[in-house]
Order: structure tokens, then C-alpha cells, then sequence
């Protein structure tokens, strides 16, 4: 991550009262045009000293921006972005391939996130505890959107939605990002312009020059102040490139946020890869510790409200579910009998899964003992396995048998002079997770929600 600004073309650069009388004595015409670059001077006559003649911004106020951000007890954020489905071959004929979503969340702590996301005019209400689970509930429209399978089922009902690497995002927002904690750490770090910040954050390098349209890559958000002051970071492997906007007059206040770094890749590409038009658009104020009490209420009712099991959203990994396949041949082999297992590894969820199998005999030449050449593929047929649903640690089975001409044409083949003398089967397995469910932990979610407000807003 680097720190890049805009070019303040003065050298009043030292003193504030120096400044004052300095500009005092431009002529009017000049004092409009720095009227226009209010937010650079104002940031770089507040007591602060970057060298002269620097493109940098005014990185020690990013610093104390950091340190307030830390320290609030709730951000209320209003965002926007655009949203490419993840899942096109299940839209309607003629749905567009992005959607316009914004959103209007209370975060808190270093991750405790409530409030609604809308796209399309579906709305979702959602619930981040920080570092144990995230719920959605919504209608079927916008659960299809968030990846649910059996979205229909669903609908009106908290979900939970998992993704890979622990990540936490509704429709590509990362929610984890918009909290007071780590997002604090993410601004002094990049004021620091060197070493780690805590939690692992990659190394930051240090503030280099840029031209002044690095501050222009990306737009000032709807609610953020004309006159607020933008500090452009750059993006690396790690961090996608945005633009924080402050305040323009001490103290200087974090306003929004314009920019890659709070967007989730689904794809999982490097940051710089990332296309402009996937920036979110973020303006935030922060508000009171009555507030961030009211919003922990409200978590705490969501919760309360949660059953004792509840549908997950989840692509399980080969680790926590496996399967094996086996094929045989009947007498003749004018059918065959495919066997499907499941294992399911999960500790606590349960998982309804079918499975769609493409069968094909591999027929081999051979010649005093020995293979020769490539072997002969025909399709010879296919089904679909649904299996019972596998309870935590158990192995479930299913089948299907198949036959037909394909099957015999190929064991006819496999039985001709010309050398085909062994013909086996093979399969290809494709899953299909249609459900799985598991407990809500809501106790223990009521008591870590307990203890993130006794911590952030001291118990009472």
C-alpha cells in the first residue's frame, strides 16, 4: 500500500500562521482558485511537515484519522457499488450480468456489522458477529443473488452464509473491512508507510510520489462534503487502490471511502487486476455510544430470533466432503451398476448433496500381455444420484444401474478379433450441494455479542 496525493504547487509548507498572512496578501483572484484547492491547503497548513516540494498528502493527519476511527465506538456507513452475478446460468433469460446494490450498515467493534443491503429493489437484512458467523435474511430474488442454493426454500428465513478463507462479504462488500478496529489499523499503517499492521496485514511500502490524478481515480461518494480531501492509496497485490476523503479543516474526519480495498475478488485474481468499475462508494459518519447500544440490541433480538438449526450457504471442500465411485458389471455386461459413497467430515453440519454421472467404457488393445496404443472411449450413459442426507462424520450410498445400446455397442466392440480384449468402466462424478443445515450456536453468539459491547462500550 502506498500513499500518493496531489502536488500542492506552494511552499507554505511549514508554518500555519505563516500561511494565513501568506495568502492574506494574494491578490483575490488567487485566493479563489486556492479557495478551490481548500482541502490540500488547509491539510498541509495544520501543522504538519512533509518535505518541501513533495507529492505527498498530509500523511501524519492519516495517522490521527486512524487513531479516531479506531477509537469510534460505531460507523454508520451508506454505500454503493455494482454487483456481477456469480451465478448467470441460473438468472432469467434477458437478467442483466451486474446489478446496482447499496447498503446502509452500522459496524462496530472489529466486526459486529448490522443493517440492510438492497439490490434491484430486494432487500437483505444482515448480521456480522466478528470472527464467529454471518446471517442474511431476504426473499428469494436476492438470496439467488448471495450464492444461497434452494434459494425458494429459503426465502424469509436466516441463512448463514459461509465463504472461502474465512472472507465476510454481502455481494462483494467486504463487512469485516468497515469496522472501527481493523479499518483504524488499515489508515495508521498506511500514515506509517512501513512495517506491519496488526492481524497480519501484509507489509506496507513506503509513501512514494504520484501525479495528482491518482487522488482522481476514483469518485468522491454521494454524501461526502465538495470541498473533503482526498488521499489516494495504491494498490499492490495485497490492497486494491482507493481514495480515503477527509475532512478539509481540523480535525480532520474520515468523510468516505472510493476504491477497490473494501471489495471482495470472488475470483480470487490479484488486486490489480480488479476493474475501476468494481470500486464501492462508502460515506460514513461516526455516532454515539447510545447508538452502537441500540445496534447491539437489535443484533442481540436477530440472534434471539435465529431456530436451532439453520440453512448454510456453503461450498464445502473435498476435506470436509468426499465421495468414491465404483462401477460393475453385470452378467454380460448389458448393464452396469454404478455405487456412489459420501463421507461427510463436517463436525457439526449435516449435507444433502445429489450428483450427475457420466459413464464411459475405456476399451483397451492388447497383445501378449501388453497394451498397445491409446485406449477407445464411448459414452455409455448417464444419471443422477441423490443421496440420503449425511448426518456429521457419517458415509452415505446410492446408485443407479444403466444399460442400453451404447453400453452393448461398446461391449460388442471390446469382443471383435481386432484386438479390443478388456473394457472397463470409469466415471465422472459432479456434485450438486443441495442443502446442508446445522446448528445456529446462537447462546454462544448472544455471549460473544455480550462481551465485543462490555469491550467496546464498557458494561454497564
Amino acid at each position: 500500500m502506498r500513499v500518493v496525493g496531489a502536488k500542492l504547487g506552494t511552499n507554505c509548507l511549514h508554518h500555519s500562521r505563516g500561511c494565513r498572512a501568506w495568502t492574506r496578501r494574494l491578490p483575490g483572484l488567487v485566493r479563489g482558485v486556492l479557495a478551490v484547492f481548500g482541502a490540500f491547503l488547509l491539510l498541509s497548513c495544520s501543522g504538519q511537515s512533509p518535505d518541501t516540494g513533495s507529492d505527498r498528502p498530509p500523511v501524519s493527519s492519516l495517522k490521527k484519522v486512524g487513531a479516531v476511527v479506531e477509537r469510534a465506538r460505531v460507523l454508520h456507513w451508506s454505500a454503493s457499488w455494482r454487483h456481477d452475478d456469480r451465478f448467470p446460468e441460473r438468472s432469467s433469460p434477458g437478467a442483466p450480468a451486474s446489478t446496482g446494490v447499496t447498503a446502509d450498515l452500522r459496524a462496530m467493534g472489529s466486526g459486529d456489522v448490522f443493517g440492510t443491503v438492497t439490490a434491484d429493489g430486494h432487500e437483505a437484512q444482515v448480521v456480522s458477529v466478528a470472527g464467529a458467523a454471518l446471517f442474511a435474511k431476504a426473499d428469494r430474488v436476492m438470496l439467488h443473488m448471495l450464492g444461497v442454493e434452494e434459494a425458494k426454500a429459503h426465502a424469509g428465513r436466516w441463512v448463514e452464509i459461509r465463504r472461502p478463507a474465512r472472507t465476510r462479504d454481502v455481494l462483494g462488500l467486504k463487512l469485516d473491512w468497515l469496522a472501527p478496529s481493523p479499518l483504524g489499523t488499515a489508515l495508521r499503517s498506511a500514515a506509517h508507510g512501513n512495517g506491519s499492521a496488526k492481524g497480519g496485514t501484509p507489509p506496507v511500502p513506503s509513501a512514494t510520489a504520484a501525479p495528482s490524478s491518482a487522488a482522481e481515480r476514483f469518485p468522491r461518494p454521494d454524501g461526502v462534503p465538495a470541498d473533503a480531501a482526498p488521499v489516494a492509496v495504491a494498490g499492490d497485490e495485497h490492497t486494491g487502490a482507493g481514495t480515503y476523503w477527509v475532512a478539509a479543516g481540523a480535525p480532520h474526519r474520515l468523510l468516505g471511502y472510493s476504491g477497490l480495498d473494501a471489495r471482495h475478488d470472488s475470483d480470487a485474481e490479484s488486486y490489480e487486476y480488479m476493474l475501476d468499475t468494481a470500486a464501492v462508494e462508502l460515506s460514513v459518519r461516526k455516532e454515539s455510544a447510545a447508538t452502537a447500544r441500540d445496534t447491539y440490541a437489535a443484533m442481540r433480538s436477530a440472534i434471539r430470533s435465529l431456530p436451532s438449526v439453520v440453512p448454510i450457504s456453503a461450498e464445502p471442500t473435498d476435506e470436509e466432503v468426499s465421495h468414491t465411485v465404483d462401477e460393475a458389471c453385470r452378467a454380460l455386461c448389458h448393464t452396469a451398476t454404478v455405487t456412489l459413497s459420501l463421507t461427510n467430515r463436517m463436525p457439526r453440519e449435516s449435507v444433502a448433496a445429489r450428483y450427475a454421472l457420466d459413464i464411459t467404457a475405456v476399451m483397451h488393445k492388447d497383445e501378449d500381455g501388453y497394451r498397445l496404443g491409446d485406449p477407445l472411449y464411448r459414452d455409455v450413459g448417464s444419471c443422477t444420484v441423490r443421496l440420503p442426507t449425511a448426518k456429521p462424520g457419517a458415509t452415505v450410498r446410492s446408485g443407479c444401474t444403466i444399460g442400453g445400446a451404447e453400453l452393448r455397442k461398446a461391449v460388442e466392440a471390446a469382443g471383435e478379433a481386432h484386438g479390443f480384449v478388456q473394457l472397463t468402466l470409469q466415471t465422472k462424478a459432479t456434485r450438486q450441494v443441495d442443502g446442508i443445515t446445522g446448528p445456529s450456536r446462537s447462546k454462544d453468539l448472544l455471549k460473544k455479542l455480550g462481551s465485543h459491547a462490555d469491550n467496546g462500550l464498557g458494561a454497564s
